[in-house]
């Protein structure tokens, strides 16, 4: 049976002017025309006896449909975490998220974001996974949650530190890397970032932490979806949030997960105007 975004090798079994029929193990697949890479560049059109790379759009349909796009390709691995978080994680009703522009967010933030962290969001709004871990999102009423909001801040605390002479780490050195949060934690005030690089897809961003107590970083070559499945799991390598003993002079910084918060997701607005849940997001230390 196929899912959404599953990645499969397929073999063109037809061509029409209105795309290919493939073969993907037994499954009988259709690629648009527009979802075949010669559309798009100058390369040669699918071919009876073509091996491609490619993934699923729309299992629903008969037969189902493919898309042999890069571009989806990269979409696709970055979304696999997506689902695998809500099976753990149950998301509240839709009637309870808030619908985002995401044009008029990226537009005003000036870069594209990722898909995972789109899916996140229209899936569950902003709001605290595990008992730690906060998912900012776009246009919150509550500027500790906003997206926009504390993009701005974090650049302006950042560009302080770097005056005031704290190490850039190793992952930000080079080149004009631009740091964009996604997340925080709880208590600690970690936060969470995107490493953003020119010429580089959002679905290849990756997590790089930023102590909130100290000067360290922790990176991760890891999406956001998938940094956020790691540490619900309790398969994350990051020492902020692994499950391993701590020595007594870092627990301050590391962050406990109470075995009923692990797997819930509270949505943000519980918490807007500081009445319910587990309290306020952590103050910053700049």
């Amino acid at each position: 049976m196929l899912v959404d975004n599953q990645e499969c090798d397929v073999v063109v079994t037809a061509v029409a002017p209105v795309g290919c029929a493939v073969d993907a193990d037994g499954h009988d697949g259709f690629i648009d025309q527009v979802k075949h890479p010669s559309w798009w560049a100058d390369v040669p059109r699918a071919e009876v006896g073509d091996r491609m790379r490619a993934v699923v759009l729309d299992p629903t349909r008969t037969p189902a449909r493919f898309s042999a796009l890069p571009v989806d390709v990269r979409i696709a691995r970055s979304l696999r975490h997506t689902e695998p978080l809500k099976r753990l994680c149950p998301a509240p009703p839709p009637g309870e998220v808030r619908g985002v522009e995401w044009a008029v967010v990226e537009d005003a933030l000036g870069t594209a974001l990722p898909a995972d962290y789109k899916r996140l969001v229209d899936t569950y709004g902003g709001g605290v996974f595990a008992g730690t871990i906060w998912l900012l999102e776009p246009d919150c009423p509550e500027t500790m949650y906003d997206l926009l909001a504390q993009t701005a801040e974090r650049e302006e605390i950042l560009a302080r530190f770097w005056e005031a002479g704290e190490a850039k780490p190793a992952e930000i050195l080079d080149g004009d890397i631009r740091l964009v949060p996604w997340g925080y934690a709880e208590g600690s005030g970690h936060v969470l970032y995107w490493v953003v690089r020119p010429g580089v897809e959002p679905e290849e961003w990756t997590v790089i932490l930023h102590e909130g107590r100290g000067p360290f970083w922790e990176a991760h070559e890891a999406s956001c979806s998938q940094f956020l499945l790691d540490v619900v799991a309790g398969t994350t390598t990051s020492f902020y949030f692994s499950d391993d003993d701590h020595d007594d002079d870092h627990d301050d910084d590391h962050d406990d997960i109470d075995a009923e918060d692990r797997f819930r997701f509270i949505p943000g607005s519980r918490f807007h105007g500081g009445t319910g849940g587990t309290g306020a997001p952590p103050a910053d230390r700049g």
